[in-house]
């Protein structure tokens, strides 16, 4: 992996965090339902197979895509290597499968699932994981040849945590996005006060280019790249809050 500060693999409070987590989110997240669900099932229908799609969803937390999926015709299997996040994603009944595992295992991940998967999503989890090659060469393991992975994340150019905000230029009565840094991977804590008090949870911020270049080393094409706007007006209109990325495994 790529640059000093993300060498060192951090507890996360996933598993604390867990139940706080699922109860936000499933109880109305605007990011999951107006965003971020609704871009991840485009993408993923973007090219549909005759029949149902087998879908994975790496890093899947509480299992915020399982009802879009399967309410669209598709099976669904989720992952993630909070144990805490697993049990919540299964009180949710269904027919998905759910397995816990640590998608950036650098050896890959063993599930009992036998076929390969027609598409894999990682939703707003790539820059909670630490090693996205590994976890971008475990994706397309899990895929068959021509299988499409879906990645939607917080825009790595714009929105990011702690390195980026707004600022006024007073002298032009101008308000303008300021970026501190991007060009530099680093790990975030992000700390959060939940039931259980506060937690923290670290964010993994790349540049584009590291994601690219981690795509293309695990056997992917990208096939398409789409900015998401927050539907804000006036200034906020013109930065992207969310990147969704869409690669072919060749």
């Amino acid at each position: 992996m790529r640059g000093h500060a993300l060498r060192k693999t951090h507890k996360t409070g996933w598993d604390e965090m867990a139940p706080w987590y699922a109860g936000w989110a499933r109880g109305g997240s605007t990011f999951h339902k107006q965003y971020a669900i609704p871009e991840v099932m485009r993408a993923l229908e973007a090219h549909p197979r005759r029949g149902a799609l087998r879908v994975i969803e790496l890093g899947c937390g509480f299992g915020a895509l399982r009802e879009a999926v399967e309410g669209a015709g598709h099976s669904y299997v989720g992952v993630d290597k909070s144990p805490a996040m697993i049990r919540e994603a299964k009180k949710r009944g269904g027919t998905a499968r759910f397995y816990v595992a640590d998608v950036a295992r650098p050896n890959g991940i063993e599930i009992p699932e036998k076929e390969k998967f027609d598409r894999a999503v990682f939703m707003f989890s790539i820059q909670d994981i630490d090693n996205h090659r590994s976890a971008f060469s475990n994706a397309a393991k899990l895929l068959r040849q021509g299988g499409e992975l879906v990645i939607f994340m917080i825009h790595p150019a714009f929105r990011i945590p702690r390195q980026s905000g707004w600022g006024k230029d007073e002298g032009r009565k101008l308000t303008f996005r300021r970026v501190d840094r991007y060009k530099t991977e680093v790990t975030i804590p992000l700390p959060q006060r939940t039931g259980q008090g506060e937690v923290t949870s670290f964010f993994y911020h790349r540049p584009l280019a590291s994601y690219a270049s981690a795509l293309r080393d695990a056997g992917f094409a990208i096939a398409d790249l789409s900015e998401i706007y927050s539907g804000s007006k006036g200034y906020e209109s013109e930065f992207p809050h969310f990147l969704l990325i869409r690669a072919v495994a060749i």
